[in-house]
């Protein structure tokens, strides 16, 4: 849980640096990280101060961008660095640093723009676990962990005694126990080497799933293990539900069109301490922007959660009936539009006014934009649907929406 943890601290404070950088006026370096792919990784241990995990963030960029910081590329990246340094201390028990790479476009034909996880990749997950002495069943049995993903009792048995293989995985594994532990991977029955991509997935998913991985630190372990190889092929594991306490995981395809507005919802969420949100941007983590309708239902949901928390955090009572227009109008009565000190009727203050009512109207044109175009009604021959674009447009108006009315409440 601690790699969640850390990962999460780490996430949540992006969009700072990224406040930090713009409020310095350091153009290059807030040009850099927002037009990059972010990829946060664990990346070494040392011993200082009884242990401390080392945390790099790849700035991975498209070709044009870095081509064109290529020369200013490490002075950039030390700037990046000390500002992530005023943001994270030492003794906190991680220590992160930045690194501007290159984003390497997928070939044509390649097995990552289709989303098709390379035999390369799936020898790698699979190896990973038999080379670390996994038990890939974990606290269940084999009968009952091979159960959760496939139906034993109508696949042939490699033990004439027996009639499925429910019959000869018992008498080996749990009556004789005369199989070794890695039997599983050379199963032709199984065949986990050249089984179908979501099967493979799936028995990494129940592998690390807190009913079978009972040890938290061994189930952080094993994801951030599977994590490092499938990020070769665009994909990895992402907490889906909580259960007891504990992530269950999931398999998605990497979604980076909505990197920098998703951190900055994601800093929203971990400081509002509001696992609604969080599950908001798990669910439209895994749909990006590839479904449109759905991501801007979520947009909109996200919006109406931060009004909400807000609100209950101040204590304002609202309608359990309440829209989004009824709440930004509680929101914008509690909130001082104006800083402590400067009157309402200063020079800029009808301007800002004026920009507050317009996020507001982005946020309330969310609702119907989805409900004229999303999937809840009959489509006709001409229908057009919407488009990603749409999407990040909703999602990027929600993200600096949530930033503003969070700011505005954590700073009175």
């Amino acid at each position: 849980m601690r790699y969640l943890s850390i990962r999460r601290q780490i996430e949540g404070a992006l969009p700072t640096v990224v406040e930090l950088l713009r409020a310095k006026g350091e153009n290059d370096a807030l040009r850099v990280i927002t037009q990059a792919e972010i990829d946060l990784q664990q990346t070494g241990m040392d011993n200082w101060n009884g242990g401390t995990e080392l945390w790099t963030i790849y700035i991975r960029l498209p070709v044009s961008v870095f081509v064109s910081v290529d020369a200013l590329r490490q002075e950039i990246a030390d700037v990046i660095n000390a500002n992530i340094q005023l943001v994270f201390r030492k003794d906190e028990g991680f220590w992160v640093h930045a690194e501007i790479a290159l984003l390497r476009t997928a070939q044509n034909g390649s097995k990552v723009a289709d989303g098709k996880i390379g035999p390369r990749t799936r020898a790698a997950l699979l190896d990973e676990m038999r080379a670390r002495g996994t038990i890939w069943y974990g606290a269940l049995d084999e009968i009952a962990f091979l159960s959760r993903i496939y139906d034993l009792s109508s696949m042939s048995s490699s033990d004439s005694r027996y009639g499925t293989a429910e019959g000869d995985i018992w008498q080996h594994c749990i009556n004789n126990d005369d199989w070794p532990l890695d039997w599983v991977y050379s199963d032709p029955r199984f065949r986990l080497y050249a089984t179908d991509q979501e099967t493979l997935l799936k028995f990494i998913c129940e592998v690390v799933h807190p009913i079978v991985r009972t040890d938290a630190d061994e189930q952080a372990t094993l994801v951030q293990a599977f994590n490092g190889h499938l990020a070769a092929d665009g994909w990895e594991l992402v907490e889906d539900t909580v259960l007891a306490g504990r992530p269950v995981f999931e398999a998605q395809r990497k979604v980076h069109a909505l990197g920098m507005p998703l951190q900055r919802i994601k800093a929203v969420a971990a400081t509002l301490n509001s696992e609604t949100l969080y599950e908001d941007l798990r669910r439209l983590e895994r749909i990006g922007d590839s479904e449109p309708g759905e991501a801007i239902a979520l947009a909109k949901e996200i919006v109406e959660s931060c009004c909400k928390l807000i609100l209950d955090d101040r204590k304002v009572e609202y309608s359990s009936k309440a829209e989004i227009p009824d709440l930004l109008k509680l929101l914008r009565k509690e909130l001082k539009i104006m800083p402590e000190g400067i009157e309402d009727t200063t020079k800029g203050a009808s301007e800002i006014r004026d920009i507050l009512t317009s996020l507001g109207r982005i946020a309330h044109s969310l609702a119907p934009l989805r409900n004229a175009y999303g999937k809840g009604h009959g489509r006709g021959r001409g229908f057009r649907g919407l488009q990603p674009r749409h999407a990040r447009l909703a999602i990027g108006a929600a993200s600096t929406f949530v930033d503003f009315v969070l700011d505005r409440h954590s700073s009175q």
